[in-house]
């Protein structure tokens, strides 16, 4: 956790010291399944409750939560939401 948020610091200081390259996540954001469904994660519901309440099936939710998670380089669910409410992407 503290490497990543020196990390999004770093980004938000416009990555002085690396030739004006930032990370491939950096800018990125979430379309509106990802958060849908990962404001539900948020809300505290389990993978099969998100599922029927968005219509989905529940690999579609685990698919998406997977992608989150492996896009910004994070952990496991809780990460994907501390990491979207810090950055303001949910």
């Amino acid at each position: 956790p503290d490497l990543l948020d020196r990390l999004l610091q770093h980004a938000e200081a416009g990555g002085a010291g690396t030739g004006g390259s930032s990370p491939a996540w950096a800018g990125a954001s979430l379309d509106d399944r990802e958060r849908s469904v990962l404001r539900l994660v948020a809300d505290g519901h389990e993978t099969n409750e998100i599922a029927r309440r968005l219509c989905y099936s529940p690999r579609t939710v685990t698919s998406v939560v997977h992608d989150i998670t492996r896009r910004f380089r994070l952990r496991n669910r809780a990460h994907a939401v501390a990491y979207a409410l810090r950055t303001g992407l949910l």
